[in-house]
């Protein structure tokens, strides 16, 4: 799993990035505390729903779509109830409950990749999806 740097509004994250579909199904299920910030990159906007099954950390949940923040809500451990609306997002993103409050997070706050540079992570994506290629 890739690693690097996200920002929402004035904050900086260092964060897991959750790109391929395994990556993504397993997101933080099983991880003890403290949880990493983990955000998961989507290839076009899609409706994504998450739940917390076989989570055991409580999570801020922040959904995003076109640079910005949609959504915010929290992840129950163990639940299984489906979190998220029924708009597009192409990113979510998840922090340990109750950062997004201390941070001052809010919707319509501007987010987005710092590391890795957009070329990098088409990189990334093409390696998990087409085996490893030469640019």
């Amino acid at each position: 799993m890739n690693d690097g740097l996200i920002y929402i509004a004035n904050n900086l994250f260092e964060t897991l990035f959750a790109i391929s579909n395994e990556e993504q199904r397993i997101g933080l299920m099983h991880v003890d505390h403290p949880a990493p910030t983990m955000t998961f990159i989507y290839s076009c906007a899609q409706i994504n729903k998450f739940w917390m099954s076989n989570t055991k950390i409580p999570l801020d949940i922040i959904f995003c779509h076109a640079g910005e923040v949609v959504q915010i809500c929290k992840g129950e451990p163990y639940s299984t109830a489906m979190i998220g609306d029924d708009r597009l997002t192409d990113l979510v993103i998840e922090l340990p409950y109750g950062t997004a409050k201390l941070s001052d997070i809010k919707l319509g706050h501007k987010v987005g990749l710092v590391k890795p540079t957009k070329d990098e992570l088409n990189k990334i994506i093409a390696e998990k999806y087409i085996g490893i290629i030469k640019f």
